[in-house]
Formats: structure tokens, C-alpha cells, sequence
């Protein structure tokens, strides 16, 4: 009875991890926020061992690379590597990072290919971040800076928002979806603003804003960014009236005395309500908002004077100023 040829006896396997091909990195202040994805396999095509850990080295420019980071495989999801003052500060300069997975042995199919930050000065971190909801979506104010700068990068997060059971690949995709990403230029130096125009009431958010640099370093053009600032706005509430009515104009006829003026151009923008003055008093003529920019008023009695003024009314209940008055008498 034959059997099989089991053919030439394979070596034992090393159980090196491949290296990672995908290491990316992220600066923001001083500190650099490292991603890769672990291999599944070794070199030998063997489950990973769970023993493994990640090792990560830092050069500067053509120096050798220094371990600063080493952790167990089970820990990548926060990476991050905080540059010392030399690099942190002063002229910009390339930052190289490399990654290895090591075994239990301490042993390692090799190092990957560099990934590079800018290191040197990074822009300023923002400060006296305030927002506030109104006619033409929320309104984020911060104090200018003077030093250069390319652009504020603003991401918007909604914690709150509910979401269905998912896998995890479709949780991943949803958190990604939820957060809006808005690139604010400061090519005339900074705005000291911007506004969400898609912000709605009734919603929290969290934004999370940071000012960055263009450096051209080399062949390569790389971002540096300055320290992360985040605001919670909690439930937003509107409490920023519209715009005070603008250009009013009044003209007597038989039918009344008729108002026109300039119509707001908020997006939550009610109506208007308009006021009337006499030897009285001063009386609500409408008692709910008109939409149009015109009204008039019926009930002016004829050889009377009249004083008038005009309020802008938003969807939230906020009441502007009222307009500059005019008069008129009744024909």
C-alpha cells in the first residue's frame, strides 16, 4: 500500500510580523499622532504572535532613528509621540518616523518606510474659541493671531447623534459621516471667525479647531498644525435676534397709511411686527409677524399724526431692535 510524498520538511517559522506598509503621521503642537494597520500574518504566513509588539523610531534629518515608542499590539489605537523642544521649536526641519512589529524574542522582520512631519515653530493654538447660533447658522469667534498661517481647520462632531445597530466596519464609516470638516483660508491673515451654516438648534456639537502651516520641505509638501482647541456648545439654543428693518418708507392714501422697507435676508428669518406712536401710547399693530415688507395700517384715523417703527422676528421667538421711526399723517 503506498502514501503520499510529503515532500522536502518545511524550516520552523520565525514568527516575524511583515512590516506595515501604511504608517501615517500627524502633527498638531507638539505632539505627533501616529496611525498604521497591523499585519495579519507573519512572514511565514502564521497567525500574528499576541506577544507582539509595536515599536516606533524618530530621526531628525539624516540621523539615525531613536526608539519612542514601544507598546504591545493590543495598544495602537493611540499612538502618539510628543517632540522634545529642539524639534518642537525654531526652524522647520524633517521629522522621520518608522515602525517594526517585533515578536516575543524581541526579533523583527525590519524597519518600514519613513513617514515625515515638519518639525520647528507650529502655529499658534486658538484661544477665546465662543459660539454663538443665529440667523445665518452658528457663528464661531476666536482671537486673531499675527503669525502666519495657511488656514484654520474646523471639525464639527454631533455626540449625540443616534445611531442604529451597526457592524463595525459601518460604525466606522458612520463616525467618519458625522464629522464635517470645514477649511477656512487665512490668506489675508486670520479671519478670527467662521460660521457653520448648516448648524441647526435643538443640536449639540463639538468642534474641534486648530490653526495650520504649508511648509514645502524637500520634494515634499507637509502640514503642521498648532494645538488642537475643542468646544462643547451644548444644546444650542438661538438667542441672536435678526437684523433691525432697514429703509423704512410710509405713504398716506384713502385706504390707510402703508409701510414698506428693506426685507432681512437671514435664513430663520419669522416676519416683521410692526409699532405705532401717538398721543396714546405705543401700540403692536400686528399681533403675530407679517412675512412681507410691507403693511398698512387700516386703522389710522384721518387728520391724525402717526409715528412708526418696524421689528424683525426670527423662527426662535428673538426680536430685534426697532428700525429709526417715521411719521405720517392721515389724509
Amino acid at each position: 500500500m503506498g502514501c503520499a510524498n510529503p515532500g522536502p520538511p518545511k524550516p520552523p517559522s520565525l514568527h516575524l510580523a511583515r512590516v506595515p506598509n501604511d504608517l501615517s503621521a500627524v502633527r498638531q503642537g507638539t505632539r505627533v499622532t501616529l496611525h498604521l494597520t497591523l499585519p495579519k500574518t507573519t512572514t511565514d504566513n502564521e497567525p500574528l504572535d499576541r506577544d507582539s509588539n509595536v515599536e516606533i523610531c524618530r530621526s531628525e534629518g539624516t540621523s539615525e532613528c531613536a526608539p519612542v515608542i514601544k507598546v504591545p499590539i493590543s495598544k495602537i489605537n493611540n499612538l502618539q509621540d510628543t517632540l522634545p523642544q529642539n524639534l518642537a521649536s525654531g526652524a522647520s526641519v524633517e521629522v522621520h518616523y518608522q515602525v517594526r512589529i517585533t515578536n516575543a524574542g524581541g526579533r523583527a522582520a525590519g524597519w518600514s518606510k519613513p513617514v515625515t512631519v515638519a518639525g520647528g515653530d507650529a502655529p499658534d493654538q486658538i484661544q477665546g474659541l465662543q459660539a454663538s447660533l443665529g440667523g445665518t447658522g452658528l457663528l464661531l469667534r476666536w482671537i486673531p493671531s499675527a503669525m502666519p498661517f495657511d488656514e484654520v481647520r474646523i471639525e464639527r462632531i454631533e455626540p449625540d447623534k443616534a445611531q442604529p445597530k451597526k457592524t463595525s466596519i459601518e460604525r466606522k464609516r458612520s463616525q467618519q459621516q458625522q464629522q464635517t470638516v470645514l477649511a477656512v483660508p487665512a490668506t489675508g491673515g486670520d479671519p478670527g471667525g467662521a460660521v457653520d451654516g448648516t448648524a441647526e438648534a435643538g443640536q449639540r456639537y463639538v468642534y474641534r479647531l486648530e490653526r495650520r502651516r504649508r511648509l514645502q520641505l524637500g520634494k515634499d509638501e507637509i502640514w503642521v498644525g498648532g494645538e488642537v482647541t475643542e468646544l462643547d456648545t451644548g444644546i444650542l439654543r438661538d438667542t441672536t435676534p435678526p437684523a433691525v428693518p432697514q429703509s423704512l418708507e410710509v405713504l398716506s392714501s384713502e385706504s390707510g397709511i402703508s409701510l414698506s422697507w428693506q426685507p432681512g435676508t437671514e435664513t430663520d428669518l419669522a416676519g416683521y411686527v410692526v409699532y405705532r406712536v401717538d398721543d396714546s401710547g405705543e401700540l403692536r399693530l400686528t399681533a403675530m409677524p407679517v412675512t412681507a415688507p410691507q403693511f398698512t395700517d387700516t386703522t389710522a384715523i384721518k387728520g391724525k399724526q402717526y409715528r412708526y417703527r418696524v421689528a424683525a422676528v426670527d423662527r426662535a421667538g428673538n426680536e430685534s431692535g426697532k428700525s429709526e421711526p417715521v411719521t405720517e399723517e392721515m389724509r
